[in-house]
């Protein structure tokens, strides 16, 4: 019954025009362009109202008529974004996204831009220019994806009245499917040729400028005329070589426990050392984390060689998680101890999956190397709590509070997780968000708060990534990533000692691939914003105007950047997937 009432009243919410039914709202209108659905598309206008309260993070979609592609993944992760570039709290807001068109269209991704900038317009008071249209899917880090079905967009937007059209960088030039009919006796064949368009001329010709733009903040400046100011906060990881040391030191000292070697072992250890001499000190932890793993692995093949030694084994670590979990559980938490602990419980729950895995493979080789994985994991957990003692010095946070954190982010996480599945996005990165989103639901079952909401985020992390490096340059968007942990971290340290953050971001420093680059910087900058919001230190970002006019903006000739996205018609022509395997991110979270 009280299912049906809230269903009543969201329907009611949503019919009452817009406006009138909501106190303290705060609200923007904006167009957007889409393709019909159906075996002869066109470009359509559809219109949009963003509408946004006090709240607690939740976020309604109404749309007239239906779409083929899921428009409530689209807008929830528009109004993530938006708080995210802007520095607000989500979790203080509730959004409604009103989206009316004239017939069925091919929704979802490509008003993600669109969502993003009409959000960012509401939460701000900013007025929209009704001129200016725009296509584009919107990343988590405030990239502008690639779509398709640009040729109809840009002609519908042309019959609207734009003076502007936004298309997302890289797909000046696209290419159009025609279908041509060949007559041989009694029988007709359709040939299907694709012929390339530049939308920038062609945009000319129908009395539109085109501009391509690369960020949101690029797109804002057309809609606006404003633009997010960003921070440009630096930190010295030097602040934080005496803890990180303690770290290396701690596990260097532990190798010592395990007498077995192997020539790889010796070959990483000696790594470590290079990089603890080079005072990259968590890198080092890490270097010896896995020298220890291939050491542990080496003493089980000696020393287990029946069934009964492994359960022993097995029960041994199995109980000493389970002492683990319940101090953990029981710990008092502050600002800067809570990502001590919050490391602690995660570790002990990946020992406790690879415990599982160990329980359940396919051969003893395979068992003896998950059970020297789970074994080694408990202990980097106990290494990471040999630094409490030096971050204790804070004051207590509220555990009702962290646990309200840690269900939004399994909330979220699970949202994005499965937008990111309809987009296709990539399998490994996905599988792997949904692992650590079991994860993290069980440690919050568990009351193990801290450690929910640090492996929620790494799921998040995970299904951002899973569409973020399917398109665009890699590089660019690694370099991104580094400087909004930078700024991340340092304003973390107003009012904390963000050593976590400071130790990925050093980890991802030392890595060469690019990949685990970028996964590292928004481990640490998601974490650094997580700290931040706990203790209310994060400030809402300034919009200042931008010195821009957009007729001047430069829109570069020449071939497409991204991989050939054909206008196949009624089709949100997505790119190649770029190839990630399993080794690319193996190093994660050592």
């Amino acid at each position: 019954m009280k299912s049906a009432l809230k269903i009543l009243a969201l329907m009611l919410i949503l019919i009452t025009p817009a406006g009138a039914q909501f106190e303290n709202a705060q609200k923007a209108s904006i167009k957007a362009v889409a393709v019909t659905s159906g075996d002869q598309p066109t470009g359509v206008v559809i219109n949009i109202s963003v509408i946004v309260t006090p709240g607690d993070g939740r976020v309604f979609v109404s749309t007239t008529p239906y779409t083929e592609i899921d428009m409530q993944g689209s807008a929830q992760l528009a109004a993530i974004t938006a708080c995210d570039l802007l520095g607000i709290d989500f979790t203080k807001y509730d959004f409604f996204y009103i989206i009316e068109a004239e017939a069925p269209i091919v929704g979802g991704p490509s008003a993600g831009g669109v969502l993003t900038v009409a959000t960012v317009a509401a939460l701000k008071n900013l007025t929209i220019r009704d001129d200016v249209y725009m296509t584009g899917m919107i990343y988590p880090d405030g990239y502008i994806g690639p779509v398709g079905g640009l040729k109809y967009k840009l002609e519908a937007a042309a019959k609207n009245g734009a003076k502007i059209f936004l298309i997302p960088q890289g797909q000046r030039i696209t290419y159009v499917e025609e279908k041509k009919v060949r007559r041989v006796g009694i029988i007709s064949y359709i040939e299907v040729e694709y012929k390339e368009l530049d939308l920038v001329e062609y945009g000319k010709k129908l009395g539109v400028n085109v501009y391509e733009v690369a960020t949101l903040n690029d797109a804002l400046k057309f809609f606006t005329g404003y633009e997010i100011k960003q921070p440009e906060g630096q930190f010295n990881i030097g602040s934080y070589s005496q803890i990180l040391k303690k770290l290396a030191d701690r596990m260097k000292a532990s190798l010592d426990e395990v007498t077995a070697t192997s020539e790889d072992a010796e070959k990483l250890i000696k790594k470590a050392d290079e990089f603890y001499k080079e005072g990259k000190y968590y890198t080092a932890t890490s270097t010896y984390f896995q020298a220890k793993i291939l050491k542990r692995y080496e003493e089980y093949k000696s020393k287990i060689v029946t069934a009964q030694q492994f359960d022993e084994e097995v029960g041994k670590i199995q109980n000493e998680i389970d002492q683990l979990k319940d101090y953990l559980a029981k710990e008092k938490m502050g600002v800067n101890s809570l990502q001590i602990i919050a490391a602690a419980q995660e570790r002990v729950a990946e020992a406790e999956n690879l415990l599982e895995n160990a329980k359940n493979a396919k051969s003893d080789d395979e068992a003896l190397q998950y059970l020297a994985y789970a074994k080694e994991r408990v202990e980097s957990a106990k290494v990471w709590l040999s630094i409490l003692p030096d971050l204790k010095n804070d004051y207590e946070i509220s555990k009702d509070a962290l646990k309200r954190r840690a269900e939004f982010y399994v909330t979220q996480a699970s949202s994005l997780l499965i937008y990111a599945s309809s987009l296709n996005g990539n399998e490994y990165l996905i599988n792997q968000g949904f692992e650590s989103l079991d994860t993290a639901k069980r440690l919050l079952s568990e009351g193990l708060y801290a450690g929910a909401a640090v492996m929620a985020l790494n799921s998040i992390t995970d299904a951002s990534l899973s569409i973020e490096v399917t398109y665009g340059k890699i590089d660019d968007k690694v370099e991104g990533a580094r400087e909004a942990a930078m700024a991340a971290i340092s304003e973390a340290e107003k009012s904390l000692f963000p050593v976590l953050p400071a130790a990925y971001f050093e980890y991802a420093e030392n890595l060469d691939n690019q990949y685990a680059k970028l996964m590292y910087y928004k481990l640490s900058m998601r974490l650094a914003k997580l700290l931040s919001l706990m203790v209310s230190s994060g400030g809402e970002k300034e919009l200042v105007h931008a010195e821009f006019n957009p007729y001047t903006h430069y829109t570069p000739s020449g071939k497409s950047t991204i991989e050939r996205i054909v206008e196949t018609p009624g089709f949100e022509g997505l790119a190649a997937v770029t190839a990630i395997t399993a080794a690319a991110i193996a190093a994660r979270r050592r």
